[in-house]
């Protein structure tokens, strides 16, 4: 008795399988997708997170701002500073996001880059200078910017 084996028939099997299983990763999902640069969308931050902000904007010496990531509900914040204003190159914002997300256990985006306001809601453009935040201001002046622009009532 001779036992014939086709090797054709094989890899055409197992090709398929693999094809398909690699179609089924690629279009599946993200759990937490941490694909977009800014936040967008409706934002309110607690008087806390304000606080935060407020503190991130000013900064202390040799201490400038970076990047500032807020949770979705706008309830905590994360932020990093550079050491020198000159060169202070950003981050990567997927592992920023990673970080935001492992520090306060929530979804986060990205709010401000150094004193620029980019998170973009109805009123918020995200650039420009109506998005611009100055450390000199008073904390009155930055919550009525923040007032100005949707994110706080």
């Amino acid at each position: 008795m001779r036992v014939v084996v086709r090797f054709d028939l094989i890899y055409t099997f197992y090709m398929r399988i693999i094809i398909f299983l690699t179609l089924i990763f690629i279009l599946s999902p993200a759990k937490n997708s941490f694909a977009n640069k800014y936040g967008n969308g409706e934002l309110k931050l607690s008087s806390n997170v304000v606080d935060y902000f407020i503190y991130y904007i000013r900064g202390k010496q040799f201490q400038y701002p970076s990047a500032f990531y807020v949770t979705k509900d706008g309830t905590d914040a994360v932020y990093w500073y550079c050491e020198e204003m000159t060169n202070c190159r950003e981050g990567s914002i997927v592992q920023n996001l990673k970080k935001c997300f492992n520090i306060t256990g929530k979804e986060c985006g990205k709010f401000a880059r150094k004193r620029s306001i980019k998170w973009v809601n109805d009123i918020n453009p995200g650039k420009g200078k109506i998005s611009q935040v100055k450390n000199k201001w008073s904390d009155a002046e930055i919550k009525m910017k923040l007032k100005e622009l949707g994110f706080i009532d």
